[in-house]
């Protein structure tokens, strides 16, 4: 023990003296950063491309450290590079200039920050002018190298229409061009290669192949937006095939299309029932057929040749089109819309066409209508004068016009419109048939009653009683606790999911997709109830959305949006304030601070309306009158030599409630209301 504690004194002696001996090293702070010369730099290049900067750099005092290069698009920074520098000399600094959504051609601010080891920092900022790629043409590379030509069909979108396989993995790739330099002359040839960062165009190294396909190899469309850096088809679309096709042939679609899930037009496909073989119901021809992906539908159209579809001919062969409103296929459609609103009838026969519509899914069970047409647009069309024979009683009724407009029908069954045009076309003959609609889809239900298909994503039961108070049961459905519920329509207890407007007839709408459910009030058979006799109120118009902002009610009279009715005269709708196009679900929306504008209706549409509108002193805060009900006014200003209105904006974030008592009868087709307004 004593030998240690003299051995541990010698060498705790011996530290002493050598780190008395050893000089204590001190750090000496430069006064200034490097000499920074720049030789040569790009002055103007394309977003996407390198940025070069040619550098002399030397210190007389210090060791060189590091060049740090900042570039900024306004005020925001992008981009940051750091260059080491060790000795003296020339350096060759390059920086990407990213290519970001929406960002204008302009003028750029490089920062360069030269330093050296003693902490100098010599500055200097380079303009560089950039402009978005807006090349008369892309070319695709995919993986195999395969090279397609992709032209401008506007400043920034690009399209190519060919067969490709199911997937495109690919990259897009500018045209070689040469960056202007400060010493005038032109930098060597590049491109910009661009890739896909998970959901948007980039040029950033690294990136991945962008995802085009379509999940079934064929004729489709890939688009590209180098604005917005979109692109698509990106895992579903329209695949376009055009063959001929003749009746009675199994059909065979792969792997894609599975007959349990997907919508197949009983027009122009019949399914067995036992082994669901699929065959093709009409007349021999040339068709084009669209593999839609996303809804799950196969579209058919008659062709003349592959890139003009079919008209009616005098004689009566050909094909029959139909466009109107409220109907449509695989879902109800635009109305009068000569693009995506016009479907062509099936020829099952000589001069014989057929056109088959479920409801409700295809054609609502009232405010619908349509008429027959020689072409896919507007031109010949059939009216009333034209028919030999009208046999459409009791669903149906014509007009004049030659519009079929819906009268009694039911919903879950299918009415298929059968054209007779064997005597020609000024003596046609119609009527109809209920047929049996596959429904397909999942098996939702609402209080035990069985909700129809109408889209991939949306459900409807039609019509079902229920009791203020009662039990609302939903099954069918996956997690139902996360779904955006309306809480004037539910109130959530403990008891669970109940009923908090009156008793009576409801419909329910449920998107599976976005998980959010819509209630109205309608009439025991699904048609939609009324003031006069349910005592229901409808409204339309701007700054009111459900479930979303970006689903505005608008003045669209077949949505038939009904107010909840809490208690006997007694109506409501609770909503959050959001901004315009908020896309966020939140159930109901009111627009805070612009587009306000709504009014009330006593049926699905225009007709019976509000008369005099009183509001309480809590409603005179936030809204006025003046025809339709708006936000107040806080002032106007003039923009462009017009007077605008500037409203007075809600609260954005918080909820506000509209209650709507003192409800008159219908005079001279008014009725008074009182509304109140307020923020919870």
């Amino acid at each position: 023990m004593k030998l240690n504690i003299k051995m541990t004194a010698v060498f705790c002696a011996i530290a002493l003296v050598a780190f008395s001996c050893e000089k204590t090293p001190t750090f000496t702070k430069a006064e200034k950063g490097p000499d920074m010369e720049v030789v040569s730099q790009t002055v103007s290049t394309y977003m996407g491309a390198d940025i070069t900067v040619n550098l002399n750099l030397t210190d007389k005092d210090f060791a060189l450290s590091t060049v740090k290069a900042f570039l900024y698009y306004g005020e925001t920074e992008v981009a940051s590079e750091t260059l080491r520098t060790k000795e003296e000399g020339s350096y060759v600094l390059k920086i990407q200039a990213p290519i970001l959504k929406e960002v204008p051609d302009g003028t750029a601010s490089l920062v360069l920050k030269a330093q050296n080891v003693g902490l100098g920092i010599t500055e200097d900022t380079l303009d560089v002018r950039l402009k978005r790629p807006n090349f008369e043409a892309l070319t695709i590379v995919d993986e195999t190298g395969n090279k397609y030509e992709m032209k401008r069909t506007a400043d920034y979108n690009y399209e190519l229409t060919g067969d490709f396989p199911a997937y495109v993995n690919a990259n897009l790739v500018t045209p070689a061009f040469r960056s202007e330099t400060s010493v005038g002359t032109e930098a060597a040839e590049e491109v910009i290669t661009l890739g896909w960062d998970g959901s948007a165009l980039t040029a950033a190294d690294g990136s991945e192949l962008i995802p085009f396909g379509a999940s079934i190899a064929g004729k489709y469309t890939l688009k590209a937006n180098v604005l917005d850096l979109i692109v698509s088809p990106t895992g579903s679309a329209a695949v376009v095939q055009c063959a001929q096709y003749s009746q009675e042939q199994t059909m065979d679609f792969g792997k894609v299309v599975n007959v349990e899930s997907w919508t197949l037009d009983p027009d122009f496909f019949e399914v067995d029932k036992d082994t669901k073989a699929v065959t093709f119901r009409a007349v021999d021809g040339l068709y084009r057929m669209a593999y839609d992906t996303e809804n799950l539908f196969v579209k058919v159209e008659p062709m003349k040749d592959e890139n003009n579809v079919l008209t009616l001919s005098e004689d009566g062969s050909g094909a029959v089109w139909v466009i109107g409103a409220n109907f449509g296929k695989p879902e109800i459609g635009p109305g009068w819309n000569t693009e995506d609103g016009a479907y062509p009838a099936a020829q099952v026969s000589d001069k014989v066409y057929e056109f088959t519509l479920a409801v409700p899914g295809q054609l609502a069970i009232s405010g619908s209508e349509f008429k027959f047409f020689h072409q896919k647009g507007w031109g010949g069309e059939f009216t009333k004068a034209d028919f030999a024979e009208v046999n459409l009683d009791p669903a149906f009724k014509m007009t004049d016009g030659g519009n079929i407009q819906t009268v009694d029908v039911q919903a879950g069954r299918g009415y298929r419109i059968v054209l007779d045009l064997t005597g020609g076309v000024k003596a046609a003959k119609v009527s109809y048939k209920e047929v049996e609609v596959a429904a397909g889809g999942l098996n939702i239900t609402v209080n035990g009653e069985k909700a129809l298909k109408m889209s991939a994503d949306v459900y409807k039961v039609t019509a079902v009683k229920v009791e203020k108070g009662g039990a609302i049961s939903f099954t069918g459905i996956d997690n139902p606790q996360e779904w955006t519920v309306d809480k004037d329509h539910f109130a959530i207890t403990a008891e669970g999911l109940k009923f908090n407007a009156i008793s009576g007839w409801y419909s329910f709408e449920l998107n599976v997709k976005d998980k959010y459910v819509i209630v109205r009030h309608v009439k025991s058979d699904g048609k939609a109830a009324t003031y006069a006799n349910e005592k229901a109120i409808t409204f339309m118009g701007w700054g009111v959305g459900y479930p979303t902002m970006a689903s505005q009610l608008g003045w669209d009279s077949g949505l038939l949006t009904t107010l909840a009715q809490i208690e006997d005269g007694v109506y409501q709708f609770t909503g959050v304030a959001c901004e315009k196009g908020d896309e966020t679900i939140v159930g109901n929306c009111w627009c805070y601070n612009t587009d306000f504008s709504i009014k009330f209706f006593g049926q699905a549409g225009w007709g019976v309306e509000w008369g005099t509108v009183s509001l309480t002193d809590e409603a005179k805060k936030y809204l006025a009158v003046d025809g339709n009900v708006e936000l107040i006014v806080d002032h106007k200003e003039v923009v462009d030599g017009e007077e605008k209105k500037v409203f007075k904006p809600l609260e954005l974030g918080a909820t506000y409630r509209m209650t709507v008592t003192n409800c008159s009868a219908v005079k001279d087709g008014k009725f008074d209301v009182t509304i109140d307004f307020r923020k919870l």
